[in-house]
This record gives structure tokens, sequence and C-alpha cells, in this order.
């Protein structure tokens, strides 16, 4: 019987190992996502499986989305929505939802920006002022753009987050981490995460075939702006509307909660600064925001 039990135990132990090796150290690769020369891939652990997508489409938007499973066990969805604006801009928005009791790192690649130069909009420390109604903001401006081939991207950065309902009902979004270190190297954006159980992560890439500044100047100004401008400013946009920082109450979980607030999120000051200083981006800001309405 001891025997037995020793037996067990040891198969036990290594099938476990095996496991999270598979897990943590033999990866693959699988594309969700191709347009011309670029392409979205999933860098995953080799035992976890990534569905064909259920499409569908509605007005601008269409939207892919995978089911996650390891071994025939359900962790979760990756969502990818492609949005195509009215001046022929692209948004694509992806999300993962952990939706197990078991953390996992993958990592969200964007191909074929061969000989691409990244502009980071990060270069300067973002002024951490104390608001007295909204408290601190922790996050910073997207990633950066990216030119290349005649093309230009703009990348934001990738918000982990778990949702939560307030004690006065309302539902948020809390903020657990922004991640920004993202490596770009041999044209290839990779977005590399930690999700722990029950949480989400969201990033989105803004595509252009032009330029979306008419010089380096005025993006230059935009970015000063930006980084002094944090309320007047929106860097986690999602498909139902960019996040923003929430109003504190005596609820300390509101210190890191995001939402959609419509009055912050219109893009009035997009369309302002279109007037005065016409850009494709400032344009597909607004447009956008005219979607989220």
């Amino acid at each position: 019987m001891f025997r037995k039990i020793i037996i067990f135990v040891s198969v036990f132990f290594f099938m476990t190992l095996i496991l999270f090796a598979g897990m943590m150290y033999l990866k693959n690769e699988v594309e969700v996502y191709s347009d011309g020369e670029i392409s979205l891939v999933i860098d995953k652990p080799t035992f976890f499986t990534i569905a064909e997508p259920k499409v569908t489409e509605q007005d601008s938007d269409i939207t892919y989305e995978h089911d996650i499973h390891l071994l025939g066990l359900p962790l979760g969805k990756y969502t990818l929505v492609e949005r195509t604006l009215d001046n022929g801009v692209k948004l694509l928005f992806e999300e993962v939802a952990n939706t197990s009791w078991m953390p996992y790192v993958l990592s969200l690649n964007l191909q074929g920006l061969a000989e691409g130069k990244l502009k980071s909009w990060n270069e300067e420390p973002i002024p951490r002022a104390e608001d007295p109604v909204y408290g601190m903001d922790p996050t910073t401006n997207p990633l950066g753009t990216v030119k290349w081939n005649g093309h230009e991207l703009l990348q934001g950065n990738l918000f982990v987050s778990r949702n939560l309902t307030l004690g006065n009902g309302d539902k948020v979004h809390e903020l657990r981490h922004e991640i920004t270190d993202f490596a770009f190297e041999d044209g290839v954006i990779q977005k590399n995460f930690w999700l722990p159980p029950k949480h989400k992560s969201q990033s989105w890439v803004m595509l252009s075939t032009e330029a979306l500044f008419e010089t380096d100047d005025k993006e230059n100004e935009w970015i000063e702006f930006a980084t002094n401008n944090r309320q007047q400013q929106l860097n986690w946009l999602t498909p139902s509307g960019p996040y923003v920082k929430l109003a504190l109450t005596d609820d300390p979980r509101t210190q890191l909660a995001y939402g959609l607030v419509p009055e912050r999120t219109k893009g009035q000051t997009y369309k302002e600064w279109n007037e005065t200083s016409p850009s494709l981006f400032f344009e597909t800001m607004a447009l956008n925001a005219q979607i989220n309405k």
C-alpha cells in the first residue's frame, strides 16, 4: 500500500512538473489577425489552445472572440475588435479575460514593422499632482508612434484590471497594472504580461496608411500637452469608450477606479485641436468618440 502511494505521488509530481514546464517554458505562436504587412500573434504556453473565432459584425466593428483552454479546461477569452473609421484609419482593441483561478503569462505581439522607428510619447516624466476630485492618476501616455514603409501606428499601453462593484452599486474597473515597457525588436512589438485570476488585460493600436501628424513639431506639441493635462487626454481606449479616472468617494477602492464618463470622453479636446492644428490623429480620436456615444 505504501509503495502504491509513493508511485502515485511520484507520478503526480512529474505530471505537475511537466505541466508547469509546458506553461512556463514551452511556447508557440498563434496568428489571430493579419492586414497587409502586419499581423497580431499570441505567444502562449504550448498546452494552451486558442479556439477558432466567433465572428460578429456591427456597424464599423468586426469582433473576433476566441475561447482559451488548457487541456480542455476553460481559461478565458481573447477578443479582438477591428474598428474601421470613416477616414480609413483602423483601431484594433485586444482584450484577454482570465475567467479561471489560475494565473498565466501571455505575449500579444504585433509583427511586420520591419525597419520601423519608435517615437516614445513618454520621454518626459508625467507630473503627479493630487487632484481634489479624482485623486492621483498613475497612468502614462501611450507607448508612442512607429513609422514603417510609409505607414504609421500609435501603440497604446496594456492595462490589467478587475471588475468591481462599489458599495453604492456602481460598477468600475480597478486598475492593477499599466504595462508600458514593451520590447520592440526586429520589427515586432512584444506586449508581455502576467494575468492574475479573474482579471483582464486591454490594449489598443491605431493603424494608418498616412502620417498621423503633419510634422514632428505638431506631434511634440500634443505630447507636451497630454503630459501636462492628464484629464484632457485619453489613453485607455476600449471598444465601448475610453476609461478615465473616476471621482474619489468614501470607498477606498475608488483610488484606482476607472470607467466611462460621457462628459469627459466625448472627444471635445481632440475636436478643438483638430480645428487649430489639423491632423489625422485628432480627426481619428474625434471620429472614435462619435462611435462611442
